[in-house]
C-alpha cells in the first residue's frame, strides 16, 4: 500500500508539471523544411528544400536579416517527396542566413531550418580577369601517324583563376566564317579540373585578331556565371 501511494503521488507531481505546458492546449509542430540548401547567385540566391511527409502543410516562410525582411512560399502538397525552389531577387551582395518555417492550414509553425548563403555581385565581378595570353604562333603540320593535319593559329596560355569554367574564343576561319570554340578544363581521374596550357584554332585565318572572354563561377553551386569583358587580340606572324 505505501508503495502504491508513493507511485500515485508521483504520478499526480508529473500531471502537474506538464499541465502548466498545455495551459494552452497542445502544440502541434508541421514538419520542419528537409535538406536546406542555399545556391549563390548574382544579386539573388536560390533556396531549396524537401517537404517529406506532412500533408498539412500549406505555406512556408523564409526570413533573412534577424527576421526584418521575409517572404511567403505557397505549398501544394502531394503523396511523394516535394522538392521547393524558391529564387530571392534583388538580394545586395553579402553573406545571409536564412531561417525557413513552414505552416500549416490552421497556421501552427513548424521548428525553424537554417542554411546560411552568398550573393555576389558588383564586388566579385571585380575580381575576375581575363585569363592572359603568354604568346600565340602559326602551326602548319602534315599528318603523322594517327594524327590529322593541322593547320591554324596555337595560343599559349598563362595560369588561370580555379573558379574559371570556360573561354570563348570567337575566330575567322578560311572561308570567312565566324566560329566561337569553348576552351574547358580537362577532367581526369582523381585530379582536379586543369585547363591545357595551349589552345589550337583549327582553319583560322592566318593574321587575323581573334576575341576572348573568361567564364567565372564564385561556388560550385552557383546559379549564375560571371564574364570578362571581352578583348580583341591582334595576330601578325
Amino acid at each position: 500500500m505505501l508503495c502504491l501511494l508513493c507511485v500515485l503521488t508521483a504520478c499526480e507531481k508529473m500531471k502537474n508539471t506538464y499541465s502548466e505546458y498545455l495551459a494552452g492546449g497542445e502544440i502541434i509542430y508541421p514538419g520542419k523544411a528537409d535538406s536546406l540548401q542555399a545556391f549563390p547567385g548574382n544579386e539573388r540566391i536560390g533556396l531549396q528544400w524537401l517537404i517529406i511527409s506532412d500533408p498539412k502543410i500549406v505555406k512556408a516562410v523564409i526570413y533573412w536579416n534577424n527576421q526584418a525582411d521575409s517572404t511567403v512560399v505557397p505549398i501544394t502538397k502531394t503523396t511523394q517527396v516535394d522538392t521547393v525552389n524558391v529564387i530571392l531577387p534583388n538580394m545586395e551582395e553579402g553573406l545571409y542566413t536564412f531561417d525557413v518555417c513552414t505552416y500549416d492550414h490552421s497556421g501552427n509553425r513548424s521548428i525553424g531550418n537554417q542554411v546560411i548563403g552568398e550573393v555576389f555581385g558588383e564586388s566579385y565581378q571585380r575580381t575576375i580577369s581575363n585569363r592572359l595570353i603568354q604568346s600565340v604562333r602559326w602551326v602548319d603540320l602534315p599528318a603523322q601517324g594517327s594524327a590529322p593535319a593541322f593547320k591554324g593559329a596555337e595560343i599559349s596560355w598563362y595560369g588561370v583563376n580555379a573558379q574559371a569554367i570556360y573561354i570563348d574564343i570567337t575566330y575567322e576561319k578560311e572561308d570567312g566564317t565566324l566560329v566561337t570554340l569553348k576552351e574547358e578544363p580537362v577532367h581526369s581521374p582523381g585530379r582536379p579540373p586543369l585547363f591545357r596550357e595551349t589552345t589550337r584554332l583549327p582553319d583560322s585565318r592566318i593574321n587575323t585578331p581573334f576575341s576572348y572572354r573568361t567564364a567565372f563561377v564564385p561556388d560550385p553551386l552557383a546559379i549564375d556565371t560571371f564574364y570578362t569583358e571581352v578583348i580583341r587580340y591582334d595576330v601578325g606572324f
